[in-house]
């Protein structure tokens, strides 16, 4: 069946036991919320740029406290997180902006040391090493995500508990055209190859402008400008290589006058 294969692939990908497919990753977030209220967490990190639209608003939906963190363009200073303990968790865009990974193994001691309660948005980075670490792990397949199936998402743990608890906040499980995800999940490697390489390139072109973590292998480039001219400089380059770009400041990427070339969008 097309539907368990779908969920096999992704087992390895995340290294979760338990997987549950969803309409979107909001969803997914969601429920990783409501998850977090039955087991008595108050407070909730996310990271202040880099992150997800919808973080804050399923945080405060599902009863909890938000704590909003300072980031380095979308990064997460480990000590941020050590100031908290016990009652709260994090979650957080492994990779931040799109365009950097964050150091998912440091974190995830942080939090196991200060027994936070940590939920990995994976949507850029399923099937790398930091798309596995986290008690919850959730993500996308939306059309401009690497898995770009257009629709649906899914959450996943390795807590059995943890996933009744899912079951029982959402029993019925999103029916998503699984022969197509299959064909997207077994072709991840290839489309996320050719996002960096496509990323690569822009970032060689544009090597004299002030590129946000340029030695990092995002899916996205996001440059920094002084001025109108160098703003300039990036859009007619974009316009002159059918790019699709977004302007910052803009949460979900930095919030530093800049542009967002979001190469993910490409086909």
């Amino acid at each position: 069946m097309p539907k368990e294969t779908c969920k096999t692939i992704l087992k390895i990908m995340t290294g979760k036991e338990f997987v549950h497919f969803t309409p979107r990753c909001n969803r997914s977030i969601e429920i990783a919320m409501q998850v977090l209220k039955r087991l008595s967490r108050t407070t909730v990190l996310f990271q202040e740029e880099g992150g997800w639209l919808t973080y804050e608003k399923y945080i405060q939906q599902a009863g909890l406290e938000p704590i909003k963190m300072i980031t380095d363009d979308g990064l997460v200073y480990e000590k941020e997180v050590s100031r908290y303990d016990m009652d709260a968790a994090l979650i957080i865009n492994s990779l931040a902006g799109y365009v950097a990974l964050q150091d998912m193994d440091s974190l995830s001691g942080v939090c196991a040391t200060h027994d936070v309660f940590l939920i990995n948005d994976v949507s850029g980075s399923i099937g790398l090493p930091q798309g596995k670490v986290g008690d919850i792990v959730v993500g996308s397949f939306g059309k401009a995500k690497p898995v770009n199936l257009g629709s649906g998402g899914f959450i996943a743990t390795n807590d059995k508990e943890i996933f009744d608890l899912i079951k029982e906040l959402d029993p019925e499980e999103e029916d998503l055209p699984f022969t197509l995800l299959e064909k997207k999940l077994r072709t991840l490697e290839e489309r996320r190859t050719f996002l960096q390489q496509e990323a690569q390139k822009i970032k060689d072109d544009l090597k004299d402008l002030n590129i946000v973590h340029p030695e990092h292998k995002g899916i996205n480039v996001i440059i920094r400008y002084e001025d109108d001219v160098q703003k300039q400089k990036i859009l007619s380059y974009c316009k002159e290589h059918d790019l699709e770009f977004t302007e910052c400041p803009r949460m979900i990427r930095i919030l530093d006058n800049a542009i967002s070339i979001e190469v993910k969008r490409l086909v």
